[in-house]
C-alpha cells in the first residue's frame, strides 16, 4: 500500500471513530428527554398515579392524577423534569442522572415545596439506585428508589398512617426491565467510546509513522 492510500485509510478510520463517538450524546439526549403520553404507576390497595405529558410551546404540560383525580398541573422541561416557571418543586418524576442531594418536591396540599432528601444508595433487583424521601404536609412520607443513571423510579412507598401504599409488582417489573435496557445502552456506549478512541489513536500513530518513514 502506497503512502497516500495508507494515510487515507488511517484518516478514514479516525473519521469513522469520531462519528461513532457522536452517537453517545445523541442516545443520552434521547433517554433523558421526556416524551408525550401517559405514565401510570400502580400501588397496593388499587391506588394509582398517572402523569400525562402533552406538548406545549417550548415546554410540556404535566398533569398528575391520583386515583383518577387531578392533584397537580404544571409546565415541565422535558430534558430536566423540573418545572419551567412558577415554582421550583419537582412533580412525581426524578431528573435524569440524579444527584446525591436534597431536591425540592412540590406539595400539592399547600402549594409549597417539601425537602426530598437523599438517604443513600439502594438496590432494586440488582440495579443500583439512589434513595430519597420526603414528608408532606398531610403527614404522608414518600420514599423512592431511582436508578442512579437514568432517574427512572424503580420502587416507591407512601406511608400514610394507618395505610401504606407499596408499588405494585407488575409496575416495578416493567420499570426494572426498562431501566436495564437503558443501562445496557449506556454501558455499551461507554465501551464503544473507549474502543473507538483507542482505535483512532492507533490509526493516527500508524499514519504518522508511515509519513515519517516516507520522508
Amino acid at each position: 500500500m502506497n503512502l497516500r492510500r495508507r494515510l487515507a485509510a488511517c484518516l478514514g478510520v479516525i473519521v469513522v471513530c469520531a462519528v461513532l463517538n457522536i452517537a453517545s450524546p445523541i442516545v443520552i439526549a434521547k433517554q433523558r428527554t421526556l416524551v408525550p403520553g401517559e405514565h401510570t404507576m400502580h400501588f397496593s390497595g388499587d391506588r394509582s398515579r398517572t402523569v400525562t405529558l402533552t406538548e406545549e410551546p417550548k415546554a410540556m404540560r404535566a398533569r398528575v392524577e391520583v386515583d383518577g383525580e387531578e392533584v397537580d398541573s404544571f409546565l415541565i422541561d422535558p430534558s430536566t423534569a423540573f418545572p419551567t416557571k412558577g415554582r421550583a418543586g419537582l412533580g412525581p418524576l426524578i431528573p435524569y442522572n440524579p444527584e446525591r442531594r436534597t431536591y425540592p418536591l412540590h406539595d400539592p396540599t399547600t402549594g409549597n415545596d417539601a425537602a426530598l432528601d437523599y438517604l443513600g444508595p439502594g438496590n432494586v433487583r440488582g440495579l443500583e439506585t439512589y434513595k430519597y424521601a420526603a414528608t408532606l404536609s398531610d403527614g404522608c412520607t414518600r420514599t423512592v428508589d431511582a436508578e442512579r443513571r437514568t432517574g427512572r423510579i424503580l420502587d416507591e412507598v407512601w406511608d400514610c398512617p394507618p395505610e401504606q401504599w407499596v408499588l405494585a409488582d407488575d409496575t416495578k417489573t416493567a420499570a426494572v426491565n426498562a431501566a436495564r435496557n437503558d443501562v445496557a445502552w449506556l454501558r455499551g456506549l461507554q465501551v464503544m467510546a473507549v474502543l473507538t478512541r483507542f482505535i483512532a489513536a492507533v490509526a493516527f500513530i500508524v499514519g504518522l509513522v508511515a509519513y515519517a518513514r516516507r520522508r
